[in-house]
């Protein structure tokens, strides 16, 4: 997963909106980041900031601008939160808990599991963090370009399910043989702890990229972004003017890969336990909660082109979609210029 940083001059726009390859290095007008991981919208801001810091953690490779001094807190907190959620790492809490299947969790572990809980109840369950047997089973395949065994499938779809999570304070009890993969939204989560940090420190202007999520920090909260959406691996749709908020994005022409002619990507419908098979590209989400967007982009996606109609008229998020056809599907809050 990578973030690559440009410079690129006014005149310069038009030629990116074109085509990435397109772009070139010029005189600092605006900086663009590229957040690759799952084709997240680039990010167009004057340049107002004064330290900078590029890392690799939570499985991806991590930006940090700010225009004050905070760029070694905000790693040492999301390293940390790596040593909390890496469910491919064996030293990390939640594979602890994937093993023991009871214990007192940290209270970042515990809030994140009951937040993600509660989000599944009143926006669904196509995104469910108790799918961690299918999602491993899926990686490992893929990572050997093998299909998984149907009925192999059909025994780890048993193990989901929220009922199967149990919360009492601190202490987490997986039943049924569950284990918990908290990929789909421990990004987002992760940046709403990094805000906490970007207002304690009396920040100005910080933008912290995730790769998949992104947080755009201002103190002003008039303060205008503009994000530009792509529409697959090598078109851009348009952009978006936005302000400061958290943006996700989840996509099906990043981190795939192709067997016997099919793409297969990692984002799975929870009915099946096979790759979601939507009409869907990939789907933006703009939101003021971190963990929420992270959580929206996937499980809009998930539902697919039939059921993206109810999300886009809501008053606490905004959401660009494109489909397989390059259709613009966002809500009429928007203010989104197509390319």
């Amino acid at each position: 997963m990578n973030t690559d940083l440009f410079l690129i001059s006014k005149s310069a726009f038009s030629s990116a909106v074109k085509g990435v390859s397109n772009i070139r290095k010029t005189s600092v007008f605006k900086a663009i980041i590229l957040m690759a991981a799952l084709g997240l919208p680039f990010l167009f801001y004057h340049n107002r900031h004064n330290y900078t810091s590029t890392f690799f953690s939570l499985d991806t490779v991590v930006t940090v601008k700010s225009d004050k001094n905070i760029t070694e807190p905000i790693k040492n907190e999301i390293i940390h939160l790596d040593t909390v959620f890496g469910c491919y790492s064996d030293n990390s809490e939640v594979s602890e808990l994937n093993r023991k299947k009871r214990m007192i969790c940290s209270p970042e572990l515990a809030d994140f599991i009951s937040q993600t809980e509660e989000l599944c109840r009143t926006c669904g369950y196509g995104v469910d963090i108790s799918a961690g047997n299918l999602t491993k089973l899926w990686h490992d395949s893929l990572e050997n370009r093998l299909l998984p065994d149907d009925e192999k499938i059909a025994d780890l779809l048993e193990t989901n399910g929220q009922k199967n999570i149990v919360i009492s304070g601190n202490e987490v009890t997986l039943k049924n043989g569950t284990c918990i993969d908290p990929g789909a939204a421990a990004k987002g989560y992760a940046l709403d702890r990094i805000k906490d940090i970007c207002v304690s420190s009396g920040s100005e202007y910080t933008v912290v990229s995730t790769g998949s999520s992104t947080l755009l920090y201002s103190s002003d909260p008039e303060h205008v972004f503009t994000c530009g959406i792509k529409a697959d691996k090598e078109n851009i749709a348009g952009t978006a003017e936005v302000k400061p908020c958290f943006v996700s994005t989840s996509g099906d022409y990043e981190r795939c890969t192709e067997i016997n002619g099919k793409s297969y990507h990692h984002i799975l419908d929870m009915n099946t336990g096979y790759p979601s098979e939507t009409g869907l590209s990939s789907v933006t989400v703009f939101c003021d909660s971190g963990l929420k967007s992270d959580f929206l982009s996937t499980l809009i996606f998930a539902e697919g082109t039939e059921g993206i109609e109810k999300y886009l008229d809501s008053d606490e998020f905004q959401v660009v979609a494109v489909d397989k056809k390059g259709n613009i599907l966002k809500s009429d809050s928007l203010d989104f210029t197509g390319a």
